[in-house]
């Protein structure tokens, strides 16, 4: 054997334990771009109030908007407990901001058992001060609070109608 297969076996069995995840998702009808690394998603959507896929990023003024990861997993779990995170930013197209919410799952302390935590939503309702006609950049950012390299990061630009 020679003396470059024995550091990349090494390598090999290295990669092979850790547990690493991450990618990008698209949809293509909204335009809804999802990054991910350390936490795993299997998809990443946009729905309305009654639990529907959006098919587009036209949305109507006054309603609620939901960005939804779903088939979450790779938690860095705490006694047997998950620690999701959401922080929720809708921006105009000249970057003013609009809201910036820091953890809209603040006031979930103690955590969930890891299968409750599998589909993670953050909710947009729409309204003063946006107007109709306009877009906004809306971010919302799913993360685990026990490992702050688990991340979800999905943007979209919305159009109000």
């Amino acid at each position: 054997m020679n003396r470059l297969s024995i550091p990349v076996i090494i390598a090999l069995v290295c990669c092979i334990g850790c547990n690493f995840s991450g990618g990008m998702k698209k949809d293509l009808n909204t335009g809804l771009t999802t990054n991910y690394k350390g936490l795993h998603v299997e998809d990443s959507y946009m729905e309305d109030e009654s639990g529907n896929k959006l098919s587009s990023n036209k949305v109507d003024l006054g309603t609620t908007v939901y960005v939804v990861a779903s088939g979450v997993s790779n938690y860095k779990q705490k006694n047997g407990r998950v620690y999701p995170g959401c922080k929720i930013l809708l921006t105009d197209t000249a970057g003013k901001e609009i809201i910036n919410l820091p953890d809209a799952f603040a006031n979930m302390t103690d955590g969930f058992k890891p299968e409750e935590a599998t589909k993670l939503s953050a909710r947009l309702s729409t309204g003063d001060p946006m107007t109709k006609g306009a877009v906004y950049n809306l971010k919302a950012t799913f993360f685990d609070k026990e490992n702050k390299e688990g991340l979800i990061v999905s943007e979209v630009k919305l159009e109000m109608k």
